[in-house]
C-alpha cells in the first residue's frame, strides 16, 4: 500500500485512465495462443492414434481373411459347401463386419454374405487366396469388407473429450495466471502509479516494497528516488549553507594565510645577516627553505670579540608549530650568548637543553609535551685559527687542505626532550685546526633526508658530502645554489619532506693568501 508521510496533506490521487487492464490484455493475448497450440496438439495426437488404430484394424482384417481362406481352401476345392459356408458366414460375428465374398479359381462368386459391394471411405477391403497343396494354382479367393465407422466415431469422441478437457485446464490456468498477475503485478503497479501522481505534486509518498521480485525492485528504486527527491530541497538548503560556510572558510583561510605570510616575514626578520661575520669569515652563504610558509629550521651567526658563532637548529615539527619552537630556541640562544656570554659550543648546547626544557615545562614526568630540537654549533677562534664544534643530533661537514670531505658527528640525542635527558658532560667540544682551503658546512636533516634517485632511497650524508665536494672552489653563494638544484634533481617527482637549512662558510684564515692582521 502507498504510505503518505505524516507531514503530507491527505489528498486523494487523481484517478488513473486505463483503457484496457494489463490482466485482461494478458488474458486476451495468452489464452488464444495457448488454446490454439493445445487444440492443434490434441488434434494431431487424435489423428495419430486414429491412424494407428486404423492400421491395426487393417492388419487384423488381413489376418482374419488369411485364416479363414486357409480353413476353407480344401472344402472349396472339394466343393463341400456344408463345410465352408458356416465358416465364411461366421465372419459376420465381427462387430465391424460389412460383407464377404468367396470366389472360385475363375473369379465367379461361390458365396456372398452381407454387403461386400459397399464402397465408401469408411471401409477396409482385404483379400486372401485359397491354396491347396495338391493344386498347382489358387483354387479361389476370399474378399472381406470391414467397417471403420466405429473406429472413426470412437476417435472423434476421444478427441473431443481430450480437447474439451485440455481447453478447460487451459482456461483454468489462464484465469489463475490472470488473477496472479492482477494480484502480484497489476495492483502493485496501480499503487506505484498512484504514488507517482502524488510525487508529481511534491507529496512524498512511498510504497511497500513487497516481494523480492522485479516489482519489488522497482518499488524499492521508486522509494529511493522519492527519498532523494524529498532530500532535494534539504540538499539545496544545505548547499546554500555550505556555500556560505565555504565563503566564511575562504575568508578565514585568507586571514590565516595572511597571518602565516606575516609570520614568515617575522621569522625571516629574526634570521641574522651573514655579513656581520665578514671581518672573520672570508665567504659565507645560507640555504633556508621551509617545507611550508614557515618552518622549524633556524640558523644564527654572531660575532663576539675575536670569536664567531655559527649554528643551525632543527626543531620538532613543521609549519606553525615548528616556527613557534624556533621562537623558544631564539630566546634561549639570546640568553646563552648575550646574558651568559657562553662561547663554548658544548656549553651553549647544555644551556639550550636546560632552557628549552624549562620553558616548555618538560623537566618533569607529568609534562604533556615532548618537543625539542637538534643543533650543530661552530665557534671560529680566528686568533688561534681553530674551529670548535659540538652537535646534538646534527654533524659537521668540512673539507680538508686536500679537498676531501670529512664528517664530524655530533651527539646522538637532541635537546629539550622530556623523554631524553642527556648528561651535560656528554656535550664535548671538538677542536679542528683550520688551514687554508678548508670550507665548513652545517646542515639540518632535511638536506640529507631527501628521497629520490634510482632506485628510490634517501640521499644520506655520504652522497651529500659528494655533492658538496663537487662544488669546491666556487663562491659559497654559487655552492648553495648548486646544492639546491642538485637536491631538486635528485628528488625528481618526489615532494620535499622536511625543512632545509644549510650554512656554508670559509674562515678567513682558511682562504688562500689570508693573514691575521
Amino acid at each position: 500500500m502507498a504510505r503518505t508521510p505524516p507531514d503530507a496533506p491527505p489528498e486523494a490521487a487523481a484517478p488513473l485512465s486505463v483503457k484496457v487492464g494489463l490482466a485482461r490484455r494478458l488474458f486476451l493475448r495468452v489464452f488464444p495462443v495457448v488454446a490454439g497450440v493445445v487444440l492443434v496438439t490434441q488434434l494431431t495426437i487424435a489423428w495419430v492414434n486414429y491412424s494407428d488404430q486404423l492400421r491395426d484394424q487393417s492388419e487384423r482384417a488381413q489376418l482374419l481373411a488369411q485364416l479363414t481362406a486357409s480353413a476353407v481352401a480344401r472344402p472349396v476345392w472339394n466343393l463341400d459347401e456344408s463345410v465352408y459356408r458356416p465358416q465364411v458366414e461366421s465372419l459376420a460375428l465381427d462387430s465391424t463386419f460389412l460383407g464377404v465374398r468367396l470366389l472360385d479359381d475363375a473369379g465367379k462368386p461361390m458365396l456372398v454374405h452381407g454387403r461386400p459391394e459397399q464402397r465408401d471411405a469408411n471401409v477396409i477391403r482385404v483379400s486372401a487366396e485359397l491354396r491347396v497343396d495338391s493344386a498347382p494354382r489358387p483354387v479361389g479367393r476370399l474378399e472381406l469388407v470391414l467397417s471403420t465407422a466405429q473406429l472413426r466415431d470412437s476417435a472423434i469422441r476421444q478427441a473431443v473429450i481430450a480437447v474439451a478437457a485440455v481447453l478447460v485446464l487451459v482456461l483454468v490456468f489462464t484465469l489463475t495466471l490472470q488473477a496472479a498477475v492482477r494480484r502480484r503485478a497489476v495492483l502493485p503497479l496501480r499503487r506505484l502509479l498512484a504514488a507517482m501522481r502524488e510525487v508529481e505534486h511534491k507529496r512524498w509518498t512511498t510504497v511497500e516494497p513487497g516481494a523480492g521480485d522485479e516489482i519489488g525492485a522497482v518499488s524499492t528504486a521508486f522509494n529511493r528516488m522519492v527519498e532523494g527527491l524529498r532530500s532535494g530541497d534539504e540538499a539545496k538548503q544545505l548547499l546554500a549553507e555550505l556555500e556560505a560556510a565555504h565563503q566564511r572558510l575562504g575568508a578565514a583561510n585568507r586571514l590565516v594565510l595572511e597571518s602565516i605570510n606575516y609570520a614568515r616575514r617575522i621569522q625571516a626578520s629574526m634570521l641574522p645577516d651573514e655579513r656581520v661575520l665578514l671581518p672573520a669569515i672570508a665567504d659565507i652563504a645560507t640555504l633556508w627553505k621551509p617545507l611550508h610558509t614557515v618552518g622549524g629550521d633556524y640558523f644564527w651567526v654572531d660575532q663576539s670579540g675575536g670569536r664567531s658563532v655559527l649554528l643551525v637548529v632543527d626543531c620538532t615539527g613543521h609549519g606553525v608549530p615548528g616556527a613557534f619552537m624556533t621562537l623558544v630556541v631564539a630566546a634561549a640562544l639570546d640568553r646563552a650568548l648575550s646574558e651568559r656570554g657562553l662561547d663554548s659550543p658544548a656549553a651553549i648546547l647544555a644551556a639550550l637543553d636546560a632552557m628549552v626544557r624549562s620553558r616548555l615545562r618538560q623537566n618533569g614526568r607529568g609534562a604533556e609535551s615532548d618537543d625539542g630540537l637538534d643543533c650543530a654549533i661552530c665557534v671560529w677562534d680566528r686568533p688561534r685559527r681553530t674551529m670548535l664544534f659540538a652537535g646534538a643530533g646534527l654533524p659537521l661537514l668540512h673539507s680538508d687542505a686536500a679537498g676531501a670531505m670529512q664528517l664530524v658527528k655530533g651527539g646522538r640525542h637532541g635537546l629539550g626532550y622530556r623523554s631524553v635527558m642527556p648528561d651535560p658532560s656528554s656535550f664535548v667540544d671538538v677542536e679542528i685546526a683550520v688551514e687554508p682551503g678548508m670550507a665548513f658546512y652545517l646542515c639540518t636533516d632535511g638536506v640529507s633526508d631527501q628521497m629520490g634517485g634510482s632506485p628510490r632511497r634517501l640521499l644520506g650524508r655520504k652522497r651529500l658530502a659528494e655533492l658538496l665536494r663537487a662544488g669546491q672552489g666556487q663562491p659559497m653563494t654559487a655552492q648553495m645554489d648548486r646544492l639546491e638544484q642538485a637536491l631538486a634533481r635528485y628528488r625528481g617527482a618526489e615532494p620535499l619532506r622536511d625543512d632545509m637549512t644549510a650554512i656554508g662558510f670559509v674562515p678567513l684564515a682558511a682562504a688562500p693568501g689570508s693573514e691575521i692582521p
